[in-house]
C-alpha cells in the first residue's frame, strides 16, 4: 500500500454521524467491578461469535471451490459475498450488532476497552467511503477525522485514487511506523473514530471487522459485505 499523506476532511467525516443510537442497549450479562468487566462470555455473545466464525469458514470453503481466483482468493471471496441470500445477510447484521453493542458497553465503563476496528477494501474511494459511512452510522460508532487523501498537502481528486483501503478504529494509538510515516509525531495518535485511507493493490472487496472484548477471545472476521448495512445502495455522496 502506498501512503498518501494526511488531510483532515471534516466535511466528509460529518456525514458519518451515528443516527441509530437505539441499537446500544444494556442487558444483564455484563457486570462491572471497579471499572473492570467480568470475562465470562454470555450466550448471546458466544452465538454471535459462532455466526461470524461460521461465515468465515464458509467463505474459505467457497474460495477453495471457486478456484481461489484473484490475489489470495480475493475475487472468489467477492463471489461468495455476491452469493449470500437475504437470510444470511440478516444473520450477519444481527451478529455484528450484538458484538458491537457489547463493545460499546465496555468502552462506556473504560474508554480503553471495547475497541472496534474496520478494514475496508474497495475498488474506488466512493465505494469505500460509502461502506464506512453505513457501518459507522448503523452501528452508532464514534466519528473522527478521515486522513490520507492528499500528497504533501495537495488534495487528490477522489476519482483519481483508484482502489483503496480504509483503516478505522474507535480508539487506540497508531503504530510507531504509522507515526513516523505521517511526519506528525505524536499528533498522529489515533482518536476515537479516526480513519486512514491508503491506496490498495489487492483483489479483496469487503470489510474486515475486529472487535476486542473483555473476555479476551480473538474476534476478527471478514471479508464482510461492504453494503451489509446499506438500506439504499444508491446512497448519494
Amino acid at each position: 500500500m502506498k501512503y498518501l499523506g494526511i488531510l483532515l476532511l471534516p466535511y466528509l467525516v460529518h456525514s458519518f454521524a451515528p443516527s441509530s443510537p437505539t441499537i446500544h442497549q444494556h442487558n444483564n450479562h455484563v457486570i462491572s467491578v471497579s471499572s473492570q468487566f467480568i470475562t465470562e462470555t454470555s450466550p448471546e455473545i458466544a452465538a454471535a461469535t459462532q455466526t461470524l466464525q461460521t461465515y468465515d469458514t464458509s467463505q474459505q470453503q467457497f474460495i477453495a471451490s471457486d478456484g481461489n481466483q484473484g490475489m489470495g482468493g480475493g475475487l472468489s471471496a467477492y463471489n461468495h459475498i455476491c452469493s449470500l441470500d437475504k437470510s444470511s445477510r440478516e444473520s450477519l447484521q444481527k451478529a455484528v450488532i450484538t458484538l458491537v453493542n457489547q463493545a460499546h458497553k465496555e468502552r462506556d465503563v473504560d474508554s480503553s476497552q471495547g475497541r472496534i476496528m474496520l478494514g475496508i477494501c474497495a475498488s474506488n474511494a466512493p465505494e469505500a467511503l460509502g461502506g464506512l459511512k453505513s457501518y459507522v452510522t448503523s452501528l452508532a460508532l464514534p466519528r473522527g477525522m478521515l486522513h490520507g487523501m492528499d500528497v504533501d498537502g495537495v488534495p487528490i481528486p477522489i476519482e483519481d485514487l483508484g482502489s483503496v483501503y480504509i483503516k478505522y478504529s474507535t480508539g487506540g494509538a497508531a503504530t510507531f511506523s504509522e507515526i513516523r510515516k505521517s511526519g506528525r509525531g505524536f499528533d498522529a495518535l489515533w482518536r476515537p473514530g479516526d480513519a486512514l485511507l491508503e491506496t490498495y493493490d489487492g483483489d479483496f472487496r469487503g470489510i474486515y471487522l475486529n472487535v476486542e472484548l473483555a473476555d479476551g477471545v480473538f474476534r476478527q472476521f471478514g471479508v464482510l459485505p461492504t453494503d451489509l448495512f446499506m438500506e439504499n445502495e444508491d446512497d448519494d455522496w
